[in-house]
C-alpha cells in the first residue's frame, strides 16, 4: 500500500544495512542478464535497476544514487569488465539518471501511487532521452577507440536485425530509444508490482 507520509525520524545505520541489502541485489540481478528479441547481442536486458529505483522510492533519491554505484562497485568487484569500464560507467548514469527524478517526484508528492507512477513515468523518459544523447555523443565513439571497435561494425551488427538502422544516429533513435523505453517502463511495471507489497516490511527498519 503507498504511504502518504513520510516518518521524518530515520537511522542512519538501518539505511545502510538497506543499501547494502539492495545493492547485492542489484548486483545478483546484473549478473542475470539476457537478450531481447531483434535486438543484438551487446545490448542485453535485466531488473537490476528494480532494487534502485525500490530503494529510491523507501528511503529516498540520493539513497537510490548510493544503492545503485554499490551495484556498480560489487559488479565490478565480482565480475570485472570487458570494456574498460565504459559500460559500467554507462549503467551508473542510467541508473541515476532513473532513481532521481522518479523518487523525487514520487517523494514530493505524498507518496500515493499516482505520483509513482508519474514518478516512474518521468524517470523512464529522462534516462532514455539522457542514455541517446550520451552514447551518441560520447559513449559509442569512446568504446570503438578503446576498444578498436570501428562504429561501422556496430551499426553493420545492428543492422542486421534491425534494418532501419543504416548510421550512428538511426542506432540511437531505431534501436537504443525503443531498448530504453522498453527495459526501464519494464521495471517500473515490476517496481509497482512488488513495491506496495514489500513496502511494509522495509518500513520497519527505516
Amino acid at each position: 500500500m503507498f504511504k502518504k507520509s513520510q516518518d521524518s525520524q530515520r537511522l542512519p545505520v538501518n539505511h545502510l544495512v538497506m543499501m547494502s541489502l539492495f545493492g547485492a541485489i542489484s548486483a545478483v540481478l546484473m549478473v542475470f542478464e539476457f537478450h531481447v528479441p531483434f535486438i543484438p547481442p551487446f545490448i542485453k536486458m535485466d531488473f537490476s535497476e528494480v532494487p534502485v529505483i525500490f530503494s529510491g522510492f523507501l528511503m529516498g533519491p540520493i539513497y537510490g544514487v548510493y544503492v545503485a554505484c554499490i551495484k556498480i562497485l560489487l559488479n565490478f568487484l565480482l565480475n570485472g569488465t570487458t570494456t574498460f569500464g565504459i559500460g559500467e560507467l554507462v549503467n551508473l548514469i542510467g541508473s541515476m539518471s532513473y532513481v532521481l527524478p522518479a523518487a523525487y517526484w514520487y517523494s514530493r508528492k505524498d507518496r500515493t501511487k499516482k505520483a509513482a507512477i508519474k514518478g516512474i513515468a518521468l524517470g523512464t523518459v529522462t534516462t532514455t532521452f539522457v542514455l541517446v544523447v550520451l552514447n551518441y555523443f560520447i559513449m559509442f565513439p569512446l568504446y570503438a577507440k578503446v576498444m578498436n571497435f570501428p562504429l561501422e561494425a556496430i551499426v553493420n551488427a545492428t543492422s542486421a536485425t534491425n534494418p532501419l538502422v543504416h548510421d550512428p544516429f538511426t542506432l540511437m533513435i531505431f534501436m537504443l530509444l525503443p531498448f530504453n523505453l522498453f527495459k526501464y517502463g519494464v521495471t517500473g511495471i515490476v517496481t509497482m508490482m512488488l513495491y506496495p507489497r514489500l513496502e511494509k516490511v522495509f518500513s520497519q527498519f527505516k
